[in-house]
């Protein structure tokens, strides 16, 4: 489903926002040709080296502009972030009409000036290609931030980054695996959950590990409230004929439930209960039942088994966040 600023676009803008969010992912022919470019820009970066950071990430991006056959892109890597009350700016892509397309990224935070995590930087810098993408490959006259667009930054990740904690199934290869499997993944979280939380005392669970990132409490508070809200979709498909999903707003679940104020053990106590719950709610539907679903605007429809695929992917994809955050990785 459209994020909530789509419904205040107009309908020329939603008709672009909808072409983009239509493209989930991006398959390099050959990922591992620019992985030593993704390892080189790595090193620069531990060494704190704004000159070999800006030749490293100029390779990499050109790289992968060749690689989805795309036009080159001008970069520029400057130093602290700019700062101000929306907070830091990360990278910033500009096309304006008549001159060359220009990627600009920050390789240090605003307050502290410490060089921004491996991670985070090559994410940012994904981000700004996908941009690129909307631009140039796509041909949109705009770029808009859509589901599939952040689809497209992690897919690009996970192919160049592929360690084990990154080479996890997509959405997608969730929903070609059989019900129980991705039912067999759902079971295991709350104990993989409770082994990642055992032993971490209070300031590792509180802190984040870049100032946009979620710290492990957080993340369990997330997960606890992200169940509650699939499985009120769970329920509208099996209770109602095709219905429209609502939107999810984790921005406004954060902030009502003052997720930085949590206990994580009390977050996970919740999330094991209604994970129980929604184990034995799938177990007991029938053949019919699974095929029911309904639709976001602007996406496919949704079954309610494919709703046990997304609740899979996302417990992989949140414990792989929250274990980097135990650790003080972004």
């Amino acid at each position: 489903m459209p994020f909530a600023y789509y419904a205040r676009l107009t309908r020329v803008q939603q008709a672009i926002y909808r072409k983009s969010d239509a493209l989930a992912e991006i398959r390099l022919e050959n990922p591992a040709a620019l992985r030593p470019l993704v390892a080189a820009l790595e090193a620069a970066l531990k060494a704190e080296e704004r000159a070999a950071t800006l030749r490293a990430t100029d390779a990499l991006i050109r790289g992968l502009c060749a690689a989805m056959g795309l036009p080159p892109v001008s970069v520029e890597v400057l130093a602290a972030r700019p700062h101000a009350r929306w907070g830091e700016l990360h990278g910033l892509y500009t096309n304006e009409r008549g001159k060359p397309p220009t990627i600009q990224l920050w390789m240090r935070t605003a307050k502290q000036k410490r060089v921004v995590a491996f991670r985070t930087y090559l994410r940012t810098l994904l981000h700004e290609v996908g941009h690129h993408v909307d631009y140039t490959g796509l041909r949109l006259p705009d770029s808009f931030h859509t589901e599939g667009f952040y689809k497209r930054e992690s897919s690009l990740f996970a192919q160049l980054v592929p360690d084990g904690r990154t080479a996890m199934p997509s959405i997608d290869d969730r929903k070609q695996l059989p019900l129980a499997e991705n039912l067999a993944r759902m079971a295991r979280t709350a104990d993989e959950l409770a082994a990642a939380l055992e032993g971490a005392p209070a300031a590792a669970l509180a802190r984040r590990p870049e100032p946009e990132s979620w710290s492990a409490t957080e993340i369990v508070c997330h997960l606890r409230d992200a169940e509650e809200y699939l499985m009120l979709r769970v329920w509208m498909a099996l209770t109602l004929t095709e219905p429209a999903f609502p939107a999810p707003d984790q921005e406004r679940w954060a902030d009502d439930r003052q997720y930085r104020r949590s206990d994580a053990g009390e977050a996970l106590t919740a999330f094991r209960r209604r994970r129980q719950e929604s184990l034995a709610r799938f177990r007991a539907l029938t053949p019919a039942d699974l095929e029911r679903g309904g639709t976001r605007e602007g996406l496919p429809r949704t079954t309610v088994a494919d709703h046990a695929a997304i609740l899979a992917w996302h417990d992989d994809n949140h414990l792989d966040q929250l274990r980097r955050a135990l650790e003080g990785k972004a």
